[in-house]
């Protein structure tokens, strides 16, 4: 028996959770040694990385433990680290069978911000080479995997563009981007980003933004925390872990996705296809309402004659979107999201909680069986066209 409660289930946001030596396995000679650690003096979460590496070799040797590991596979304890499948992927195939889902877009954890949290340029490109070179190997052994390949705009056209052709060799379908371009560089929807754009395009590559991917830039300004209580957790990481830091966690997507409209993107590469994910989605209904007044009250005052359609209707065409668990989808699908939602699991994550399906199915008692099935299934294969 699986955990999917239906045979149509395809998962938008996984994970693998890298181990502190896993990069420096496929990073080149000469850039290992001067990767950043993966996590920087936390002895706590170090020794609970050892602590997961044990109970996985124990899982290797004992069948009492690999049959506890995988009935218990879901609760919180078994998450993170200690995920069945968290970092080796023949266990990983195992998770996937007990899981039950068609397919699974995967995304790095850990690595992606040690790679980014290099110093210099040269070490950062190839940081990302061996980050990409890693997850298509953990990807290559579950065809039901596709690996997304962080393609970085911030070094620009060209460099992006040898990603883009290093991503195609290895049998990419999904990519991640950042949202955010550094201080001082051109926008990602520039005129000299166009042969990037129609490359991804022209291979039918789908593009995820994903929290965390957004150049470090921060929608809540520290002066919010000058509030004489401790600054949160959430300032030592990507991801928000307080309440005000949550509410702007759509912000900086938000801000990109209306650049590709209002800037013609999508009007110059109509067949791109973006997927939102891990930033919520409650947003969404009055954001599409805000971009469709902001092309009303501007449209005269600027030349948006390039956007041939309202900004709402690009948002239909081109974007799908994950809620968080606990959300009312619910409602979000019965009040215009049905072509929008897609499901994800976040596994092993401990932010996908131990039961997503059952809080995603307790908001939709009144949910038509088409429009579950756009979010169980549907919406996730128009997002990935071609390519399952």
């Amino acid at each position: 028996m699986t955990y999917a409660h239906r045979e149509d289930i395809y998962d938008a946001d996984t994970h693998m959770m890298e181990h502190p030596d896993w990069i420096r396995d496929f990073a080149d000679k000469d850039i290992k040694n001067h990767l950043e650690p993966i996590v920087e003096g936390d002895k706590e979460v170090l020794e609970r990385i050892d602590r997961a590496i044990e109970n996985f070799n124990l899982r290797q040797r004992d069948p009492l433990k690999l049959n506890q590991a995988k009935d218990e596979f879901m609760g919180w304890k078994h998450k993170g680290w200690e995920g069945l499948g968290a970092f080796n992927a023949e266990e990983r195939k195992l998770a996937n069978d007990l899981l039950g889902f068609k397919a699974h877009i995967v995304f790095p954890t850990s690595a992606f911000d040690q790679v980014l949290a290099a110093k210099e340029d040269r070490i950062k490109i190839g940081g990302i080479k061996a980050l990409n070179k890693g997850m298509t190997e953990f990807c290559s052994v579950d065809e039901r995997m596709h690996g997304a390949a962080y393609i970085p705009f911030a070094f620009g056209e060209e460099v992006a563009l040898s990603f883009l052709k290093q991503a195609i060799q290895n049998h990419a379908t999904v990519i991640m981007i950042d949202t955010i371009a550094p201080t001082g560089s051109k926008a990602f929807t520039h005129p000299d980003f166009d042969p990037v754009w129609k490359f991804i395009e022209e291979n039918n590559l789908a593009v995820t933004l994903h929290v965390g991917a957004d150049n470090g830039w921060d929608p809540v300004p520290l002066s919010f925390y000058n509030n004489g209580g401790q600054v949160p957790p959430h300032k030592e990481g990507d991801a928000p872990r307080d309440a005000l830091a949550y509410m702007g966690i759509s912000y900086n997507a938000e801000l990109f996705l209306a650049s590709l409209i209002f800037d013609g993107t999508f009007t110059k590469f109509p067949d791109l296809r973006i997927g939102v994910v891990e930033l919520g989605a409650s947003w969404i209904i009055s954001w599409m309402k805000h971009l469709d007044q902001s092309y009303r009250a501007f449209r005269r005052l600027q030349d948006l004659s390039h956007v041939k359609l309202l900004p709402s209707e690009y948002v239909m065409k081109h974007i799908k979107i994950t809620p968080f668990p606990g959300e009312d989808i619910g409602w979000l699908l019965n009040n215009g999201c049905s072509e929008l939602l897609m499901f994800a699991s976040d596994y092993p994550h401990h932010e996908g909680t131990d039961d997503p399906i059952d809080r995603f199915e307790k908001t939709m008692a009144d949910v038509s069986e088409e429009k579950k099935k756009n979010f169980y299934s549907d919406n996730f294969k128009k997002l990935l066209a071609g390519s399952i």
